[in-house]
C-alpha cells in the first residue's frame, strides 16, 4: 500500500473515533453554567459576557439558522463535537511532523519506523481525546473546544511552515533571505488564525510564545553557537515574542477601540487605519523590506480576523434581549473587552494579606508588595488565606497545586469524583488520599475514574526521550505546555473558594502534554524495535512493534475511553432544560422572577429566546443587577410580551447607587385594597386559614447583609430589588413578583415570612405564614409541581455529575415541604400523589440525597400517610446515616442520630423486626468505628436502641479525650427535632 494512503487512513481513523466518541455522548440541549447563555445568544447574535465571541457567535449562528427550534441547542453543541475531533486529528498530525525530526521523510519510512510513527500520532491523539477536561468540553456549548481547535491549528501550521522552509532552503541552497520564503504564507496564516481566534478566546495567543521558537529554532539557530550564546538568543526571542504579544493583547485587542473612541468618527477612524496600514504595506514591498513587509502582513491579516469584534459594537446597537455590559459606545465595548465587570487583579504588584493583622490593607494603607498572591477584599477569603503562612506558599500550595496540578493529574492519572475540590488519585491504594465519599448512585461511582498513572508516566518518558532525539522542538513544547498551565495560573492569581472547578482554563496544556504521551509510546516502540532488530526478521519486528503498540493502545487510550465514557455522556441528559422548564412555569402570568447566578439563569434565557417558552416572565438576576446598565435595561426596554420593569429612580439614581451601610429597620410596602381583594379572591386559589389575613400595609424588619461582625450593608441589586417590589406594590402588584427558590436567604431581602411556594419559585404576597420556605396553597402549588419536567432521571444510565445532582436534590426540599403544608391541611390525597410521583420520577437511587433531604422526604411522606414509601426512603438512607456517624462531623452526626432514631420508631411501628435488628447492630458498628460512646440517657433522648423513644435530641458532641462522650446537656446550637434549615 502506498505510504500516503496509510498515513491517510491512520488520520481518518483517528477522527473518525474521536467524532463517533462526541457525537455518541454530546449534550442533546442546553447545559448549566454558561452553555445556556451562549446559545441564546448565537441564535440571535446578542451580546454575550465579556469580553465575548464574536467569531463563536457567527459560527452558532451558521450551525442553528437552518434546524428548528427545539434542535438548535445540539447543532450548536455540534460545534464542539466537530472542533474537538478536528483537534484531535491535528495533535494525531502534530506528532507525526515531531516525530519525523528524527525519523526523517516519510518517503523513507521503514515499515517499523511507519509503525513508530502512526502509533505515536494515534496514542497521543486518542488519549488526548480521553482527557477528563477536553472530553467535557467536547460535548457542550462552550468556546473552548473552538479555541482549543485554533490552538492545534497554529502549532499544525508552525510545524509545517518549519519543515517546508527548511526543504526550500536547502533547494535555494541558502541564497534567499528566509523572510522571503514562499513558505511564509503559512506565517501570514497563522497571524489570520490568530485573529479569528481573539473573537473566541484569548487563551490562543499564548500558542504565539511556541510559534516564536519554532520559528528561532529554524531559521536563526545556527550549529556553532555556544551554549551559552545560544541560551542569549533563546532569552532574545523571548523578549521579542513577549513584546511582539503585548503588541496584540492588549495592544491592538484594545489600543485600536480606543483610538476610534479617541477619533470621534468610526468611519473616518477605520478608513485612516487602513490606509495606514495599505501604505505601509506597498512601501515595504516596494523597498523589498521582506521582514518589515511580513510583520506587516501579519499585523494587517490579525485586525482582519480581530474584525469580527465589530459584531459585538454593532449588535448591541440594536438593543437585544441579551445586552450584556451594553457596549454600544466605544468607551463601553473598551471596557467590556477589559472586563471591568469583574473587576481588576493584580499581577506583579499590590496589596496582599496582613498575617499580623488579618486583613487586605487598603491601598492608602500600605505599600505595594511584589508578586501579590493573597490580594482579595473579601473577607471570606481571608479566612482561607489565614491557613498561608505567606503569598509564597498560597501561590505554590494553592493556585499551582490546588489549582492546576490537581487538574492535570485528573486528566493523566486519575480523579477520586466529581465532588468540588475531589483529588486525583492514581488507583493505586498506597499512593492515594482516603476516600471517605459515600457512593450512593450510578453517577457517584461512574465519577471514580483511575488510569493507574499510566499516561502520566508514558508522557513523562515520553518529555524526556522527545528531548533526546530534538531538545528544540521539546523546549517549544515544553513552553508551550509551560505558559499554557502556570502561566496562567500566574495572571489569573485566583482567589480561593472558586464556585466550580476551573480545569477547562488549562486544557492546551494538557494538549502539550498528550503531544509526548503519545512520542513516549513511540519511543517504546523504538526500543522494542531495538531489542528485536538483529534477533528477528523484518515481517515479525512489525508483528512484535504492531503488537506492542497494541498493547500500549489499549493500556492507555482505550482503557481512558472506557473508563470516562459512562461520565462524560451526556446523550439523555435534560436536566438543565427541565430546570429552567420547571422554574418558568412556576411563575404567573407577566411575573417578574428574580435569580440568583448562572444555573438558574442561563437556562432560562435559552428557554426564553430559542425555544420561546414563557416570554411573558421577565428573568432579573440579583447578580447583575448590581450593575447599572443591566438596572437601566430592565426599567427602559420590553422582552417580547414583557413590559419594562417597575423601577422608579431616575437614570442619574440607578448611576450613583454603590453598597451602602444599613441599619436594621422595620419597612414598609403598600397594598391597597384593591390588591388585597385580588390577592384573597383569585391567587390565593382555595381557601386557607391564612387566606383573609391579607396585611395592610406589609411590615417587616429588614436586617440588610453580613459584613463582617458588626457591620450590615446592603448591596446595589438589594437596593434595586426593594425599589422593584415597592414600586410595584404602590402600582396596585399588576406583575407578581418571585424569587427563586436557589437565592440565597440573604438575597431575599428578609421577605421569607411572605413567600407563597409555587413550585421552584416563592411569590411575594402580603401573607405572613410560619413555613420554612414558603406557604403552600392548596389547588395552586401541587398544580404547578405536577406539571414539573424531570427527564430520564429515574434512569440508573444516566449520569448526572455533582452540580446537577445538587440542584435536583434542591427539588426535594420543596416537594416535602409543600407535601407536608398540604397534608396538614387537609388534603392528604394531593400530598400522597404528589409526593409518591416525585419520588417515582426522581428516586434516591439515580440522585443522591443528604440528610436533610432525606429526612425532609420521609416525613412529608408519612403525614401524607404514604408510610410504605415513607419507610422506604428511610431504608434507602441508612447508608448516609453510617456515613454521616462515621464521618466524626458534630452537627452532622447529631443530626444522624437523632434521624436514625426515627428510623427504628418507623421500623419498630411497622413491625419490621428484622430490619430494626440489622440497623441497630449497623449503628452500633458504625459508632464503634467514630469512636463514640452514648449514655444510656443519651440514648434514650435519641430513641436508640437501649432507651425509650424520645423527640429528644442532645445538641452537641464534645472530644474530652479518649472515647468521645455526648453530653447530658442540650447546646443551643442544634436544630429542634425534625427541623432543618433549608438548603439554598
Amino acid at each position: 500500500m502506498n505510504w500516503k494512503w496509510t498515513d491517510r487512513i491512520a488520520a481518518g481513523f483517528v477522527f473518525a473515533w474521536a467524532l463517533v466518541l462526541y457525537t455518541l455522548t454530546v449534550a442533546p440541549t442546553t447545559s448549566f453554567w454558561d452553555a445556556g447563555e451562549f446559545i441564546a445568544s448565537v441564535y440571535k447574535l446578542q451580546v454575550m459576557h465579556p469580553p465575548g465571541a464574536p467569531f463563536y457567535m457567527l459560527m452558532g449562528r451558521l450551525f442553528s439558522m437552518f434546524v428548528p427550534a427545539d434542535f438548535v441547542a445540539l447543532a450548536v453543541n455540534m460545534i464542539s463535537v466537530l472542533s474537538s475531533a478536528g483537534t484531535v486529528l491535528l495533535t494525531h498530525l502534530i506528532i507525526l511532523r515531531l516525530v519525523r525530526r528524527w525519523h526523517g521523510t516519510p518517503s523513507t519510512w521503514t515499515p517499523e519506523q511507519r509503525v513508530v510513527g502512526l502509533g505515536s500520532g494515534v496514542i497521543g491523539a486518542l488519549t488526548f481525546a480521553a482527557t477528563d477536561t477536553f472530553w467535557f468540553n467536547a460535548v457542550e456549548a462552550e468556546v473552548y473546544a473552538l479555541s482549543m481547535f485554533f490552538t492545534a491549528l497554529v502549532v499544525y501550521l508552525a510545524m509545517r511552515w518549519s519543515d517546508e522552509a527548511e526543504a526550500e532552503e536547502r533547494l535555494l541552497a541558502g541564497g534567499k533571505h528566509p523572510f522571503g520564503l514562499s513558505a511564509n504564507r503559512y506565517l501570514v496564516l497563522i497571524a489570520y488564525f490568530f485573529g479569528l481566534a481573539i473573537g473566541v478566546h484569548l487563551l490562543n495567543l499564548l500558542a504565539f510564545f511556541f510559534v516564536a521558537l519554532i520559528i528561532f529554532f529554524t531559521e536563526y539557530d545556527k550549529p556553532d553557537w555556544t551554549p551559552q550564546k545560544r541560551l542569549r538568543m533563546i532569552v532574545v526571542t523571548g523578549a521579542l515574542a513577549s513584546v511582539v504579544f503585548f503588541t496584540i493583547y492588549p495592544g491592538v485587542i484594545l489600543y485600536v477601540p480606543k483610538y476610534i473612541g479617541a477619533v470621534g468618527s468610526p468611519l473616518f477612524a477605520v478608513f485612516f487605519l487602513v490606509l495606514v496600514v495599505t501604505g505601509g504595506l506597498y512601501v515595504t514591498h516596494k523597498r523589498q523590506m521582506q521582514v518589515a513587509n511580513i510583520a506587516l502582513l501579519c499585523l494587517t491579516v490579525i485586525l482582519v480576523g480581530y474584525s469580527t469584534y465589530a459584531l459585538i459594537f454593532i449588535r448591541s446597537a440594536t438593543e437585544p434581549h441579551i445586552d450584556l455590559n451594553d457596549p454600544d459606545t466605544p468607551e463601553r465595548f473598551v471596557s467590556y473587552l477589559e472586563r471591568e465587570q469583574y473587576g481588576t487583579t493584580p499581577l506583579l504588584t499590590g496589596m496582599t494579606y496582613n498575617d499580623e493583622r488579618g486583613v487586605v490593607p487598603r491601598d492608602d494603607e500600605a505599600d505595594p508588595v511584589l508578586f501579590p498572591r493573597r490580594h482579595s477584599i473579601s473577607q471570606s477569603h481571608w479566612r482561607v488565606y489565614d491557613q498561608y503562612d505567606s503569598d509564597w506558599e498560597f501561590f505554590w500550595e494553592y493556585q499551582v497545586g490546588h489549582m492546576y496540578v490537581r487538574y492535570f493529574l485528573w486528566n493523566f492519572s486519575g480523579r477520586q469524583s466529581d465532588v468540588q475540590d475531589a483529588p486525583a488519585v492514581t488507583g493505586i491504594s498506597f499512593i492515594d488520599p482516603p476516600d471517605t465519599q459515600l457512593r450512593q448512585t450510578p453517577s457517584e461511582k461512574a465519577s471514580h475514574n483511575v488510569y493507574f498513572a499510566l499516561p502520566l508516566l508514558l508522557g513523562l518518558f515520553g518529555a524526556f526521550y522527545h528531548a533526546s532525539r530534538d531538545w528544540r522542538r521539546a523546549f517549544s513544547v515544553f513552553t508551550l505546555f509551560l505558559v499554557t498551565g502556570i502561566g496562567i495560573i500566574i495572571y489569573l492569581n485566583q482567589t480561593p473558594n472558586q464556585p466550580r472547578e476551573r480545569d477547562y482554563a488549562y486544557v492546551a496544556s494538557f494538549f502539550a502534554f498528550s503531544l509526548w504521551v503519545g512520542i513516549g509510546a513511540g519511543g517504546i516502540l523504538e526500543l522494542a524495535y531495538d531489542a528485536v532488530r538483529d534477533s528477528l526478521k523484518s515481517l515479525q519486528r512489525a508483528g512484535v512493534m504492531t503488537g506492542v503498540g497494541l498493547a500500549l493502545f489499549a493500556a492507555v487510550p482505550l482503557w481512558m475511553t472506557y473508563e470516562n465514557y459512562d461520565d462524560h455522556d451526556r446523550s439523555g441528559n435534560f436536566v438543565a432544560r427541565d430546570y429552567a422548564y420547571n422554574m418558568l412555569n412556576s411563575v404567573a402570568e407577566d411575573g417578574i422572577l428574580f435569580t440568583n447566578g448562572d444555573n438558574d439563569t442561563y437556562p432560562l434565557w435559552y428557554l426564553q429566546e430559542v425555544e420561546g417558552i414563557r416570554t411573558d416572565v421577565r428573568v432579573a438576576n440579583l447578580s447583575l443587577l448590581n450593575t447599572d446598565w443591566y438596572v437601566e435595561q430592565l426599567k427602559n426596554e420590553a422582552a417580547y410580551e414583557s413590559e419594562p420593569l417597575p423601577i422608579s429612580m431616575s437614570e442619574q439614581q440607578i448611576n450613583n447607587l454603590r453598597p451602602s451601610r444599613f441599619d436594621p429597620r422595620t419597612v414598609q410596602i403598600p397594598v391597597q385594597q384593591n390588591a388585597a381583594n385580588r390577592f384573597s379572591d383569585v391567587y390565593l386559589a382555595e381557601k386557607t386559614p391564612d387566606s383573609l389575613t391579607i396585611e395592610r400595609p406589609m411590615s417587616w424588619r429588614l436586617e440588610g447583609r453580613a459584613y463582617g461582625r458588626d457591620v450590615r450593608v446592603l448591596q446595589v441589586a438589594d437596593l434595586v430589588a426593594y425599589n422593584m417590589i415597592r414600586t410595584a406594590a404602590e402600582q396596585g402588584w399588576q406583575r407578581p413578583i418571585y424569587f427563586a427558590t436557589t437565592v440565597a436567604r440573604d438575597g431575599t431581602l428578609n421577605l421569607d415570612p411572605y413567600f407563597q411556594l409555587e413550585g421552584q419559585a416563592n411569590r411575594v404576597v402580603p401573607v405572613r405564614s410560619g413555613a420554612a420556605i414558603g406557604r403552600a396553597v392548596p389547588g395552586l402549588t401541587e398544580e404547578r409541581m405536577n406539571a414539573f419536567r424531570f427527564t430520564n432521571l429515574s434512569d440508573p444510565d444516566l449520569y448526572l455529575n455533582e452540580n446537577a445532582r445538587r440542584m435536583i436534590d434542591g427539588y426535594r426540599i420543596s416537594f416535602s415541604q409543600a407535601g407536608e403544608q398540604l397534608a396538614r391541611q387537609g388534603y392528604p390525597d394531593r400530598a400522597r400523589r404528589l409526593l409518591t410521583n416525585f419520588v417515582d420520577q426522581v428516586p434516591f437511587s439515580t440522585v443522591a440525597g443528604d440528610i436533610q433531604t432525606f429526612v425532609l422526604m420521609a416525613r412529608a411522606l408519612e403525614v401524607a400517610g404514604a408510610n410504605d414509601r415513607a419507610i422506604r426512603v428511610m431504608q434507602e438512607s441508612e447508608r448516609v446515616v453510617m456515613h454521616e456517624v462515621r464521618s466524626g462531623a458534630r452537627r452532622s452526626m447529631t443530626y444522624a442520630l437523632q434521624y436514625a432514631g426515627s428510623i427504628r420508631s418507623a421500623y419498630r411501628d411497622a413491625g419490621m423486626q428484622d430490619a430494626l435488628t440489622s440497623f441497630d447492630e449497623r449503628l452500633e458498628q458504625a459508632l464503634a468505628d467514630a469512636n463514640v460512646a452514648l449514655s444510656d440517657r443519651q440514648r434514650q433522648m435519641l430513641g436508640l436502641s437501649g432507651g425509650d423513644d424520645s423527640s429528644r435530641m442532645p445538641r452537641e458532641l464534645l472530644p474530652p479525650g479518649g472515647n468521645r462522650q455526648m453530653p447530658d446537656a442540650p447546646s443551643p446550637n442544634a436544630p429542634a427535632p425534625g427541623e432543618s434549615e433549608p438548603r439554598q
